[in-house]
């Protein structure tokens, strides 16, 4: 593959919607803001800094934003999936105690069993909130070149973005996660 089409790829892979007021849509928002500026800091703080892919995805794109300029044009941007009550706190209330009343007339509930249950219990709780909130957005964009001597495919991109809210974080905030491109249209000799 190219590397101006692979680069191109990657690109749609962290782009998004101006002027929205979506907390889920703002964030890519702010994505794409980062890209027409060329600044690679406000790109990455909208990527998910616990995504297996952060690393690869700064050093892919501060090479693109050196060898490209790129200018991009939203067709549609869509809120595919998302928590139902996100401002409803994720916090689980412990209850002062959770335990069968009627284990405790059974001889054959061992202390031992009781405690590995409430651990099990615990633990289970722990999980469930430090799990991320989740959603899903999709974007319809075009992307050509503006300017430069690096040939590009001017091109059309359908990706999915998958966003994480973790909301046992300090100040929660969406970020990207991870995104899937699902289709790809290079428009040979026409403009973005």
């Amino acid at each position: 593959m190219p590397k101006s089409i692979r680069y191109c790829l990657y690109l749609a892979l962290f782009l998004g919607l101006t002027g929205c007021s979506d907390p889920v849509k703002q964030v890519v928002e702010q994505n794409m803001k980062g890209l027409q500026k060329q600044d690679i800091n406000q790109v990455m703080s909208t990527i998910d800094s616990r995504s297996p892919v952060y690393a690869a995805t700064e050093k892919q794109l501060t090479q693109l934003l050196q060898d490209y300029n790129i200018d991009f044009k939203i067709e549609s941007i869509d809120v595919l999936e998302r928590p139902k009550d996100e401002k409803k706190s994720d916090k689980a209330e412990t209850p002062a105690e959770n335990v069968d009343i009627f284990a405790e007339d059974l001889d054959f509930i061992t202390e031992e069993d009781k405690a590995a249950a409430d651990k099990a219990r615990r633990q289970r709780e722990m999980d469930d909130k430090n799990k991320p909130w989740v959603a899903k957005v999709k974007v319809t964009q075009f992307a050509r070149q503006k300017k430069g001597a690096n040939p590009f495919l001017n091109n059309r991109v359908v990706v999915i973005h998958t966003l994480h809210k973790y909301p046992t974080d300090e100040k929660p905030t969406w970020k990207i996660y991870q995104s899937d491109i699902r289709d790809v249209e290079f428009l040979v000799g026409q403009q973005g």
